[in-house]
């Protein structure tokens, strides 16, 4: 995924809190049309006993493009929907990520795709590791109201929607927990 082919709706970079408003869904397959050569791959360290994710984005060579550490909770103004969480964001330097790689905790490795449909991009998540839940594949999207969230449709090259199940979840994928159904 090109630095021109990210959308102006998923900047890679983005302040430093926000509320982020999301929803998931469950894939058999990559959706037709995409190139399976162009994606970023997703390092990320979920730390043991805390909500941080350190995230590690490269190029399918390896080449690092941004390393960040985040910490994702539920929205206070709404903390039983599942589409709503409070995400803040720093972004480190190498030598930061290296000192906090060393902690303890679990651990995914993910191919991450973009595909643009109903004027939105989508990212497209392609697990890696661990191995339990190698080639589970799940698309998001993203809105910046709950009014345009809810207009998205489950997409036609989509199974399901997952948002509300927490198995589905990033942290538990991460520790090899297979969601059910």
């Amino acid at each position: 995924m090109s630095e021109s082919r990210v959308g102006d709706d998923r900047p890679r970079r983005r302040g430093y809190a926000r509320l982020e408003l999301e929803r998931r869904f469950l894939l058999a397959r990559l959706p037709s049309g995409l190139d399976p050569d162009d994606y970023e791959r997703l390092r990320d360290l979920y730390v043991g006993d805390t909500q941080l994710r350190l995230r590690r984005i490269e190029r399918p060579t390896g080449e690092l493009i941004l390393v960040k550490l985040g910490q994702k909770q539920p929205d206070p103004e709404a903390p039983g929907d599942p589409r709503r969480r409070s995400m803040t964001t720093l972004y480190l330097e190498p030598g930061e990520e290296r000192a906090l790689a060393a902690l303890q905790g679990a651990r995914g490795v993910k191919r991450r795709y973009s595909v643009r449909e109903q004027g939105r991009t989508f990212v497209v998540d392609v697990h890696e590791e661990p191995a339990a839940v190698r080639g589970l594949i799940l698309a998001e999207v993203e809105c910046d109201t709950l009014e345009e969230l809810g207009s998205v449709e489950v997409p036609a090259w989509a199974l399901r929607e997952v948002t509300d199940d927490p198995g589905y979840s990033s942290a538990l994928l991460a520790a090899g927990v297979v969601p059910h159904g």
